[in-house]
């Protein structure tokens, strides 16, 4: 408990000190950097051999690079497989995890580079919507993007709704839990847990964007807040179902206490898609 505080503590002033001081060349590179290792750490809890580990870290890499510049259009659709493909996982997980985990003991790789490629882009891309007018065809990045001080809440607000979606979790969950959510799929998760991983967080945001940002908050508003909320569970177990079809605990041991950095992003895989429908669609 004690090392996972500390190393959570540290993550969260890295971040907030990366998103407010660094400029946004940088803090693009680092943030393209730790979607790679993600991806590394992926193919590292696969079985397959070192030729085709590179092979797939070699595609990942270079669809990346493709994406810097894209056309509006063809980000609106990526963002709407991202949708699909996520609503896809969800029900397969709910309904049959058993499917998905035979499906990751065959197609792990491509799972990673769809997964971990769809938030990247989103997140590298956000900058478009928040900051600059819908003027032509195009769409910015971090990297080319000058007014990047106007989205630079919106990266601290996602950061907050996962970050308490999964600190209300674990404690109620290590405190209070008793019925098991899934134990299948991840032995310590418990209802209590998730239900405290929904409702804490939509409190919370809920009541600042009412009572201090005297935001009018729709109902459409507060679903999506529900939805990013869930969303952090279900990026959770997904990343669980693809250790446990490889029998491994954590996806690396870079942080202590928490794992990997595949096990500090899998929150964020499916939540920062339904973010983005939230804020800017």
């Amino acid at each position: 408990m004690k090392s996972r505080v500390i190393t959570g503590s540290f993550l969260a002033l890295t971040f907030l000190f990366s998103i407010f001081l660094l400029p946004p060349f940088i803090l693009g590179i680092l943030l393209t950097l730790l979607f790679v290792y993600a991806f590394i750490e992926w193919l590292s809890l696969t079985s397959l051999s070192n030729q085709f580990k590179i092979i797939y870290l070699t595609l990942f890499i270079t669809v990346i690079f493709m994406s810097f510049n894209i056309s509006r259009n063809i980000f609106y659709d990526l963002i709407n497989f991202a949708m699909m493909f996520w609503l896809i996982i969800a029900s397969v997980i709910i309904l049959k995890s058993s499917l998905l985990k035979y499906i990751f003991s065959k197609l792990a790789p491509i799972l990673g580079i769809v997964s971990l490629y769809l938030c990247w882009i989103v997140i590298i891309h956000m900058s478009s919507q928040a900051s600059l007018p819908v003027i032509n065809q195009s769409i910015t990045n971090i990297f080319e993007d000058d007014n990047f001080d106007n989205v630079r809440g919106y990266f601290v607000l996602i950061i907050a709704i996962v970050s308490l979606s999964d600190i209300a979790g674990y404690i109620v969950g290590k405190t209070f839990g008793k019925t098991k959510l899934c134990e299948s799929i991840s032995p310590n998760k418990t209802i209590e847990g998730f239900l405290a991983s929904i409702v804490i967080p939509s409190v919370v945001f809920i009541s600042y964007f009412i009572f201090f940002k005297e935001y009018p908050l729709l109902v459409l508003d507060m679903l999506l807040m529900v939805m990013c909320c869930v969303s952090c569970t279900i990026g959770d177990l997904f990343i669980s179902i693809l250790k446990r079809t490889y029998n491994k605990k954590d996806s690396g041991s870079l942080l202590p206490g928490h794992g990997g950095i595949l096990d500090r992003l899998d929150s964020y895989l499916p939540t920062t898609i339904i973010y983005y429908y939230w804020m800017f669609i």
